[in-house]
């Protein structure tokens, strides 16, 4: 908010400035979503999977494009925004018209704004957990606004649009380069456990091939031989990036529930959106969700060797056999029953320090690019916010 607003700037509530809307659904139309990045369209723009749909659609009301729509429980994280699309809205959603004369792209900036900012805790009487409540429509035309005159707030919303839309490219250009560091440091794995080599023991003109390995004629023996796979008894709904947690930054896994261990462990996340996102702990503390498998008491193996192995072919388990009517998810019994190469120890040692002298300039290019990616999201998060409050004057600078 802004404390001491220009002149020519109005103190006013959403009440003052939006009306709701209260269309009946229409049928044939598909289902829209407000995501909290403020884009508010079709599911079938984005994706399908994942999405728990009502058969009957009771209380769904019809968006239709430039309707200002606000989430009314998601809200404080950003969702909220114009709709680019026609279709029908769940019932939990505002869909709001300006009263006269304000720009809708500028309000949603604001109400966005209000949201990330902690500033619409600070108003709604029902503050859930991960949650926000404002399904009363009484409630969030309270919400307190300060606005400049109609002919600024598209000036503003034009300037945003333009100048958040270079540093979206920026970012969608950078994260297409860790993708492209990513692929270069898989194919640099795969090629060394490609080239292992071994005198083939204890395999038979039946044994089927590793699928991810075809080649490759080395003695091999299922995970759960090699090493003791667990996980954690908690649950939590302190999602990351919509799926359970592991990491955050610095690769320090989130603290839901403590081990201890004096030995090496590999942590890994076994659902959501950090699936197959593996972690080689080497002692001390860290945490584990009950979908969070942690391997240990290593076997007649070389723990970096088989860290290697699994962070990179971890996340074929999910393409082969892995529950994909939701989030990918993989079970205990996957990871058991995950063939492992057993070349001599010399060996695994040799492509363990192989991998780590190859992959260390690929990750601290990659750990750069992410730094760049965060700061240019700092830096549009602050651009808005001292757009939508007056901060700088954008008729100066656009």
């Amino acid at each position: 908010m802004i404390t001491t607003p220009r002149p020519d700037w109005r103190e006013t509530t959403v009440r003052r400035v939006l009306r709701q809307l209260d269309r009946p659904a229409r049928s044939g139309l598909g289902v829209i979503t407000a995501y909290r990045d403020g884009t508010v369209t079709l599911r079938s723009n984005r994706r399908e999977d994942g999405y728990t749909f009502s058969d009957t659609e009771n209380g769904y009301q019809e968006i239709r494009p430039g309707d200002l729509v606000f989430h009314a429980l998601d809200g404080f994280a950003g969702a909220v925004g114009v709709s680019d699309s026609h279709g029908n809205g769940s019932p939990v959603y505002h869909v709001c018209e300006p009263v006269a004369g304000d720009d809708p792209a500028y309000l949603a900036r604001l109400l966005r704004h209000l949201g990330t900012s902690g500033f619409l805790a600070t108003q709604a009487p029902n503050v859930r957990e991960r949650s926000v409540d404002f399904r009363n429509w009484s409630t969030f035309a309270r919400i307190p606004l300060v606005l400049p005159p109609a002919d600024e707030q598209r000036t503003i919303a034009s300037y945003l649009a333009r100048e958040t839309a270079r540093i979206d490219t920026l970012i969608e250009e950078q994260q297409q380069l860790i993708e492209m560091l990513r692929e270069r440091r898989a194919a640099a794995a795969v090629e060394a456990f490609a080239s292992m080599s071994g005198d083939g023991e204890g395999l038979g003109d039946a044994c089927e091939p590793i699928p991810w390995l075809p080649e490759l004629h080395i003695k091999r023996v299922q995970m759960r031989h090699v090493c003791t796979i667990g996980t954690g008894s908690s649950d939590s709904v302190n999602a990351v990036d919509e799926g359970y947690p592991l990491f955050v930054r610095g690769d320090q896994p989130l603290a839901l529930e403590h081990y201890e261990f004096d030995t090496e462990a590999i942590i890994t996340a076994g659902d959501g959106a950090m699936v197959g996102r593996s972690f080689h702990h080497y002692r001390g503390k860290f945490a584990a969700h009950q979908r969070v498998y942690v391997l240990r008491d290593f076997k007649g193996i070389f723990p970096r060797y088989l860290f290697w192995y699994f962070s990179t072919f971890f996340i074929r388990i999910v393409g082969d056999g892995g529950a994909q009517a939701t989030v990918p998810s993989v079970r205990r019994p996957m990871i058991a029953g995950m063939p492992v190469p057993m070349p001599a120890l010399d060996e695994q040692r040799r492509v363990a320090a192989l991998l780590d002298e190859q992959t260390t300039k690929i990750d601290v290019l990659i750990a750069e690019t992410e730094r760049f990616i965060e700061l240019a999201r700092e830096r549009r998060s602050a651009l808005i916010t001292a757009a939508v409050t007056g901060q700088i004057d954008v008729r100066e600078v656009a």
